[in-house]
Order: structure tokens, then C-alpha cells, then sequence
């Protein structure tokens, strides 16, 4: 059995582990991977994080996620992948079967990640949102939204974000039956 490939997408502070989470708690035989814990922003070959998604994403090495993905496949009925860059990364791409994208208002993601954070660091938070940041957000969320299979409103409830995939990743299901 292929596991079926669902990955969560957004801005830092959009929620995306909140949702993983949730879908993990909803789907019984699920698996979760997370971008955040392969501190793949950290690898020397990765672009700064002041440069546009579009014009660097081949420069994240990922293939630590790829193996993590690989070695689960087949073990869990739903591999659930907390990823910021959707299906934009051509090495990642192949292995999703459904690509969601949690959209949340930058001012709602600069609010969560103040509260988040410690409260030494949101002077310089706001001053970088302000001064570089936010330009970047937004040409980042384009890209990878233009290739979501899925948009979701992150200030939706979380257990109807949760339906709507769950719905989805059935619709698609039944329409790659369909296909073969």
C-alpha cells in the first residue's frame, strides 16, 4: 500500500502545525513529518531567508525530508508534511497526492508569531516584517499558492479546515480511481 501524501503549506505563524496536528488526531493511520525539525533553513546551502522563494527553492537541500517520506511510505495509511513550500520543491513534488495551502492574513501571522516569541525579540521581529519581510511574504505566498491543489482560510475553525481536506483528499482519491 502507497501511503497517501497530504502536505500542509503557509507562511511561518499561519498555523500549519496546528492543522497538521489536527488532521493527524482525525486520520488513524497517519504520520507526521515537519519541515522544523530537519533545521533545513539552517543547512549552509540554504539562500538567505531575505530571498524570494521563486528564484531559490532548488537551493534547499531537502532530501533528508524526501528519505523521512520515503522509509514511512507504506507504513501509514496518510503521510502528513508540515511544509512551508508546498509542491514548489521538484524533488518533493512527485511524492504528493494532495497539496494544501492554510492561508492566513500577514497581520494575523505577524500577531501570532509576537505572541509566540519571546518578548525580547519583537522589536526586531516588527522592524524586519517592516523593513524586508513583508514584500518577501508576499511573493512567497503567490508562489506556492499558484500550484495549491487546495486554499484554505486559516481563520476558518480548525475542524472545518479539517473536513474540507479529509473531503478533498477523498474527491481526489475517487478521481485518480477513476483515471485508471
Amino acid at each position: 500500500m502507497k501511503s497517501k501524501v497530504i502536505v500542509i503549506s503557509g507562511l511561518t505563524a499561519g498555523g500549519k502545525t496546528t492543522l497538521v496536528q489536527a488532521l493527524h488526531q482525525e486520520l488513524a493511520n497517519s504520520y507526521v513529518i515537519s519541515f522544523d525539525d530537519y533545521n533545513i533553513d539552517a543547512i549552509p546551502s540554504a539562500p538567505a531567508i531575505t530571498e524570494p522563494l521563486a528564484d531559490h527553492v532548488l537551493q534547499y537541500d531537502i532530501s533528508v525530508l524526501i528519505k523521512a517520506c520515503c522509509e514511512m511510505d507504506g507504513q501509514y495509511e496518510t503521510l502528513l508534511l508540515d511544509f512551508p513550500f508546498g509542491n514548489r520543491h521538484p524533488d518533493l513534488a512527485p511524492l504528493i497526492d494532495l497539496t494544501v495551502y492554510n492561508q492566513v492574513p500577514l497581520d494575523i501571522r505577524l500577531a501570532r508569531q509576537l505572541r509566540r516569541d519571546s518578548e525580547s525579540e519583537m522589536l526586531a521581529i516588527v522592524t524586519a516584517y517592516l523593513s524586508t519581510a513583508r514584500p518577501l511574504f508576499i511573493a512567497n505566498e503567490q508562489f506556492v499558492l499558484a500550484t495549491a491543489d487546495l486554499v484554505l482560510d486559516g481563520m476558518r475553525p480548525l475542524n472545518e479546515r479539517v473536513t474540507l481536506i479529509i473531503k478533498q483528499l477523498k474527491q481526489k482519491s475517487c478521481d485518480d480511481s477513476l483515471e485508471n
